[in-house]
């Protein structure tokens, strides 16, 4: 699927995310350009438009019947992106989500299905696999530098949206069904884990509502009281990849700061640390129990034979991802599938902490280590 000139890319949802990483950072990450935007706040679509110098839309629907675009990023509310999401696909548009793409496996599995029926390429957020630090990670794992993987540990947490962000939106709706820490920060951490060990078999979770109350602490919104006695806030998450694998998931809105690493992957001859990225994804640490040439200890490597960094990478990667893919008549690295399997393991979680029972999984999808 060969194409002449830049592709044009609509963006969904003009917030804080969207103005900081998308909007800015079209036309430096791929060959694209932004041609229109869609926000259901007239106002926050008509800002980004003469910002930026293109159309505006308040509605999905609204863009895809009048909008000039062949690529559309979903940087919405986490409630609205099935619709988004099931809107551009039948339009024929190809598509990256932010994350989660749906908030149950029946859409998310729908939202596919209407992806392979219209020929278009579907892209899902987190970016994880993508990433220099993981990239350089994967590279290490199959020279054989740390052995078979036997577990990984991830975190993903802080003290939540009202806490550690500058918003100009009221953050509430963080705390309102369909959101929340696990569908916000857990879905980071184990699109990590799995993307590293693959499917998970069965998901065991404890969990808690540690905080009642929140007082948003900067802003346009800083001093207001959220109620939050409604639903967990921090997750203590095992999962179990057979064969004796295991993965362990630390996430929520209960830190407000650590000194943890945000990812080990331990394997029998050592062990691979990740830092945290702040927006340049440091390489790895690498700890190596090598015996045969007298070598045990930590490494920090400054680059891995060939290096898999990309030029501009920022967090709108998708977007050179979904590109890479139509270019070269391939299927983007940040699947909707593996995004199914996350989303599958974030609604056995709710059903796990009520049993207090590890829950069986049958989604899956092509490993990428």
């Amino acid at each position: 699927m060969k194409k002449q000139g830049p592709w044009k890319v609509a963006v969904v949802g003009c917030g804080s995310f969207a103005n900081s990483q998308y909007l800015p950072n079209i036309s430096k990450t791929a060959n694209a350009v932004l041609s229109c935007v869609c926000d259901i706040k007239p106002e926050v679509a008509r800002q980004a438009a003469q910002k930026y110098g293109v159309p505006a839309y308040n509605s999905v629907e609204e863009l895809v019947q009048s909008g000039d675009f062949d690529i559309a990023i979903d940087a919405a509310t986490i409630q609205a992106h099935d619709h988004i999401n099931k809107t551009i696909l039948k339009a024929g548009k190809h598509l990256i989500s932010q994350k989660p793409p749906a908030l149950t496996v029946k859409d998310i599995t729908e939202q596919i299905e209407i992806a392979k029926k219209n020929n278009v390429k579907f892209a899902c957020v987190p970016i994880h696999m993508i990433t220099p630090d993981m990239l350089m990670a994967k590279q290490m794992v199959q020279d054989g530098a740390i052995g078979q993987i036997l577990s990984v540990k991830c975190v993903s947490t802080h003290g939540g949206p009202e806490y550690f962000q500058y918003r100009s939106q009221d953050p509430s709706w963080f705390y309102e069904p369909g959101a929340g820490a696990l569908f916000d920060m857990g879905v980071h951490a184990l699109d990590k884990v799995t993307g590293i060990m693959g499917p998970a078999k069965s998901v065991y979770c404890l969990a808690a509502n540690a905080l009642k109350t929140r007082t948003v602490r900067s802003g346009a919104f800083d001093g207001k009281v959220i109620k939050t006695d409604y639903m967990p806030d921090t997750y203590f998450i095992s999962l179990d990849f057979g064969n004796d694998r295991i993965g362990f998931v630390d996430t929520g809105y209960t830190q407000r700061a650590s000194k943890c690493p945000p990812l080990e992957i331990y394997g029998d001859l050592g062990t691979i640390s990740f830092k945290e990225h702040g927006g340049v994804w440091p390489n790895p640490d690498i700890y190596i129990d090598a015996p045969s040439i007298g070598v045990r200890g930590w490494m920090t490597p400054s680059t891995w034979t060939k290096s898999t960094r990309r030029p501009n990478f920022t967090q709108c990667c998708p977007l050179a991802d979904v590109v890479d893919a139509l270019e070269n008549d391939t299927q983007p690295v940040l699947s909707p599938e593996h995004a199914r399997h996350v989303l599958e393991i974030m609604c056995a979680i709710p059903l796990s902490i009520e049993k207090k029972a590890p829950i069986p999984l049958t989604t899956t999808f092509d490993p990428f280590f």
